[in-house]
């Protein structure tokens, strides 16, 4: 088998903006080794045997990405975890078990990284956020559920989830089930509805307008001093979120990049 930098044909993966075929994988080891395709292709048959990557079938083709059919640790404290796997978590780590279905959500997504980023920073990284734990969470398009799974393994009392699509919500309840939270977390088939400063905590990992539409509701459902995670958003989208999210009262207090996306934590009423 022909020596490889391990750490250099995973980052040609990780740091693509882009999902990749395997062949286009391929032609892109070939090109950053200056190997051959053929000895490429053998370094992504390795790599795919050490369950280190997976093939994905996505809309009738298939793309590399990073096995999360085994525990992969996301952030300093969450693990994602297959139900039936094997946990590696360590004292000071939380498993979070999520079953690879079709909503968004797995962690394949820089996006979803990053929310679980922000709460791993607001729970334990960065006292001075001060949330607010027995106070209620709330988590926008919940999608696979990882995020409101996430804010009660961190410590938060309740979480109220809202999704629209009902595979999701099927998904996002099993999830909830299998992380022994269905009496903290209620999932929940609609939009999110006006709830008058019920929350300490939001999260919405959305799509830049729908976010600019949804600041004055996330606005008024949050507590004073309440903590709104934010990500779906371009880098070149970032400025003008903040900028929108201070005029109404919110300031900026994190926010972290990964492969163009950014995330956000502002807190109402500074």
């Amino acid at each position: 088998m022909i020596q490889f930098n391990r750490n250099a044909v995973l980052d040609i993966l990780y740091e693509s903006e882009n999902r990749l075929t395997a062949r286009a994988y391929i032609k892109q080891i070939a090109l950053g080794l200056s190997i051959s395709f053929r000895q490429a292709k053998k370094v992504l048959n390795s790599l795919v045997d050490e369950q280190e990557l997976a093939y994905q079938d996505l809309y009738g083709s298939t793309y590399v990405a990073q096995n999360f059919l085994k525990p992969v640790r996301v952030t300093d404290h969450f693990f994602l975890k297959p139900p039936a796997r094997e946990s590696q978590a360590g004292p000071n780590d939380i498993d979070i078990l999520i079953d690879q279905g079709i909503s968004f959500g797995s962690g394949h997504h820089p996006t979803t990284r990053l929310c679980l980023e922000a709460i791993d920073t607001t729970f334990f990284s960065a006292p001075s956020i001060e949330v607010t734990p027995n106070f209620i969470g709330a988590d926008i398009g919940t999608g696979s559920g990882v995020l409101a799974i996430a804010l009660c393994l961190a410590g938060m009392e309740h979480c109220k989830a809202w999704e629209i699509d009902p595979n999701a919500v099927s998904e996002a309840k099993k999830n909830v089930s299998a992380n022994n939270l269905s009496h903290k977390i209620c999932v929940i088939e609609d939009y999110m509805p006006v709830c008058e400063a019920q929350f300490s905590v939001i999260i919405a990992n959305l799509r830049f307008p729908t976010l600019k539409q949804l600041s004055g509701l996330i606005q008024k459902n949050l507590c004073q001093r309440g903590v709104v995670i934010l990500s779906g958003i371009r880098q070149w989208e970032k400025e003008d979120l903040i900028a929108h999210y201070a005029k109404i009262g919110f300031a900026l207090v994190w926010q972290m990049d990964e492969k163009n996306w950014s995330g956000l934590i502002m807190k109402n009423g500074l």
